[in-house]
């Protein structure tokens, strides 16, 4: 079965679209079958791909206001084993322009239906809120993955979240939190040690074993329009992405 997740936090800057990037990758090297989705107007994932879009393209933007489209398109394969639904600036006005429609936050399911038999995984990157767009990607998903900083305010947003996640299981009961990755940790530092043990204490075992470390290389990969597995596959953040793979698949055939 097809596992769709979104990789949703309200709060920027914490390696969410890293992360579905290179999760995805991740996965792909395991000969996964991943499509991502960019969801977010700053179309960073899509950027991060190193993907252009060209005229006459199909958008999320596109899709979301005209879902019927989605069983007759073909999503741009970025990489071997990795497809991506891409996005524009366009998408700044989406919300405004869909805000009378019924049915808006179930929209991406509808687009992502006739696409599952296609990808072993569906990784959807929403904005860094908790607006239409991360609902649609709630809405379409089987499971959440929630990347948390290593930062004293980490904990504050998750409570807000988990209530969104719980408002949106009473219209999509399938969906569930896959787990909380911990990013942008720096073990050298007390605090961040500390804050990595108040998390894993506050939500026990949806923690992944493993974190996501301040790394020079992510941030370099990232700017190339890289995965970090092209820009150095031995890096400690390839490390740290492979073994988040590794825990995401044996998480579902738990």
């Amino acid at each position: 079965m097809t596992r769709i997740i979104a990789l949703a936090n309200q709060k920027g800057g914490v390696g969410k679209t890293t992360t579905t990037l290179n999760l995805g990758a991740a996965l792909a090297e395991r000969g996964r079958r991943v499509l991502l989705v960019d969801l977010d107007p700053q179309s960073n994932l899509t950027t991060c791909t190193g993907h252009t879009v060209q005229e006459g393209d199909l958008t999320t933007y596109h899709l979301l206001h005209h879902p019927e489209r989605s069983s007759s398109m073909t999503p741009k394969q970025v990489r071997d084993n990795v497809s991506l639904i891409p996005t524009t600036l366009d998408m700044a006005t989406a919300e405004v322009e869909l805000s009378g429609k019924i049915g808006r936050e179930m929209i991406l399911r509808k687009i992502l239906h006739p696409l599952r038999t296609r990808y072993d995984y569906i990784l959807i990157d929403p904005p860094p809120s908790l607006g239409l767009f991360t609902l649609n990607a709630l809405g379409a998903a089987n499971e959440v993955i929630i990347p948390l900083q290593s930062h004293p305010l980490a904990l504050k947003g998750l409570g807000q979240l988990q209530l969104t996640i719980a408002l949106m299981q009473e219209v999509n009961p399938s969906l569930q939190i896959g787990g909380i990755i911990v990013t942008l940790v720096n073990r050298r530092q007390n605090l961040d040690s500390e804050v990595e043990a108040a998390i894993r204490q506050r939500a026990g075992n949806l923690v992944f074993e493993t974190v996501i470390p301040v790394n020079v290389r992510l941030a370099e990969a990232s700017a190339r329009a890289l995965t970090i597995f092209e820009h150095d596959s031995h890096s400690i953040g390839a490390l740290a992405y492979r073994d988040l793979a590794g825990e995401v698949i044996q998480r579902g055939t738990a």
